[in-house]
């Protein structure tokens, strides 16, 4: 066994100790409502498929978590592909039993996501027996952040709940820190189950959510991106600013990522506009996973892709908002020093009266007390004036 195999199973050994609580936490339930977001079908597809949780591979002997089970928006179509792959490799359906694990917090929401997943599985042929045998099996009531911390991974995939730290219990949100080191300042819950799922993958293993992506630029994502590329690869990374993505609006800048449990690869950073929901699935899936294979094909009309050879490092901001423009920042960081090396970048000068203070007459004072001085007015068609 390798050294750094041997490093990351104490690793995760010690993170299993440290997320094991004292005692149970309040319940959450009361904040489902403000928490809980539904994805459209067209978008849990199109995850499914970046992720490689697809039929035509063996995903009965996988192990797929669902770290928030909600009305069922991933759930089912997982189950779906389950039992397609399960039929194509010819096994028995029994064979699922330790396949797929989904969480819901209380018993009412549990017993919901295990009814639809019964209907799921009768409607695929299955008989009622089996199916919600197989539904009781996959269907667990319990706060996933305590819950699914002994279980390795290939799959996390889902759309994790936007909770805000102050409508989080005091002493719920204190365990929920002492248990992510991620989870700093002002972290919306969905921190957590970030580190959570990537804390579960095997070697290989893929996280997969579409969630809010303040946190690959702001402050309190500082230690969650710290995490991402120190023992990651970001894969994909799909902006859905514009696209209709979920069933209600919500106030929120959503983002499908693919992150694995490897070295660093190239990534595959992606736009998709308000046209893409009428785009057929296929189509979309099609021409990012070409993209990220280094065969591009002709993006349809809503949808704009890049690769980009080198990730960011450490926690650093990742500024993913157009393909294009950050295609152009990694190449000229490769080529060109860092502007900091021979100036000095701020907001403004704030003078307080730049009338006295901002001159283009050389001659005002001693050149000892002038510095240079260049806004966006000097550089704005592309040359210093």
């Amino acid at each position: 066994m390798r050294q750094d195999q041997v490093k990351t199973r104490t690793t995760r050994g010690i993170q299993r100790s440290l997320l094991a609580p004292p005692r149970l936490p309040p319940p959450l339930t009361s904040l489902e409502s403000k928490g809980v977001v539904y994805t459209k079908r067209w978008v849990v597809e199109l995850l499914l498929e970046l992720s490689g949780y697809r039929p035509e591979t063996n995903l009965v002997d996988a192990k797929a978590v669902e770290p928030a089970a909600g009305n069922g928006s991933f759930l089912a179509p997982m189950i779906e592909r389950l039992v397609d792959s399960c039929q194509r490799l010819g096994r028995d359906l029994l064979d699922c039993e330790n396949s797929l694990v989904a969480f819901e917090l209380d018993d009412r929401s549990a017993a919901r996501a295990r009814a639809a997943a019964t209907g799921i599985l009768t409607r695929c042929g299955v008989s009622g027996t089996v199916a919600e045998w197989l539904a009781n099996s996959w269907v667990r009531t319990g706060d996933y952040l305590f819950e699914a911390t002994n279980i390795e991974a290939d799959f996390v995939i889902g759309n994790p709940p936007y909770v805000r730290l102050e409508d989080i219990p005091e002493e719920t949100a204190a365990l929920y820190r002492n248990a992510y080191s991620t989870m700093r300042g002002r972290a919306d819950l969905y921190i957590a189950f970030f580190e959570a799922g990537l804390r579960q993958l095997k070697e290989g293993g893929v996280c997969a959510f579409i969630c809010a992506d303040r946190w690959m630029r702001n402050q309190y994502g500082a230690e969650l991106r710290e995490l991402i590329t120190s023992e990651y690869s970001v894969e994909i990374v799909v902006e859905m600013h514009d696209a209709n993505a979920f069933h209600d609006e919500v106030d929120a800048y959503p983002s499908i990522t693919v992150i694995r449990r490897q070295d660093q690869r190239t990534t595959l950073v992606a736009r998709a506009g308000p046209e893409a929901e009428s785009i057929a699935g296929q189509t979309l899936s099609a021409t990012l996973l070409a993209t990220a294979r280094h065969e591009p094909l002709a993006a349809p009309r809503g949808l704009r892709t890049a690769l980009v050879d080198t990730w960011f490092k450490g926690s650093d901001p990742w500024p993913c908002h157009s393909p294009e423009q950050l295609t152009l920042l990694r190449r000229l960081e490769e080529h060109f020093p860092a502007l900091e090396s021979s100036a000095r970048v701020g907001i403004g000068v704030a003078t307080g009266n730049d009338a006295v203070f901002i001159t283009k007459d050389a001659g005002l004072i001693e050149r000892s007390r002038l510095l240079k001085l260049a806004v966006v007015s000097d550089i704005c068609d592309g040359a210093m004036r």
